[in-house]
């Protein structure tokens, strides 16, 4: 089930924001079991955001921008 992209925030730091909020909760160390519920719960939530974001013909997050151009960063 995809989760709709706020339209009153399209501005190209909303897919830099999504990934690395996904990032966060990605790399969070639960301690118990409704923890690690609740970061997979917002994990999959802005994994949703971010591919509705991108299906819709929107901006690559910033570090898949420049992936592969030689920049650093």
């Amino acid at each position: 089930m995809s989760t709709p992209v706020p339209r009153d925030a399209p501005g190209p730091d909303l897919p830099t924001g999504l990934y690395d909020s996904l990032s966060e909760a990605l790399r969070s160390r639960p301690r118990h079991a409704g923890e690690a519920h609740a970061a997979l719960r917002e994990a999959d939530r802005l994994l949703s955001l971010l591919d509705t974001h991108l299906r819709a013909g929107g901006l690559l997050p910033e570090p898949w921008r420049f992936a592969g151009s030689g920049r650093d960063g």
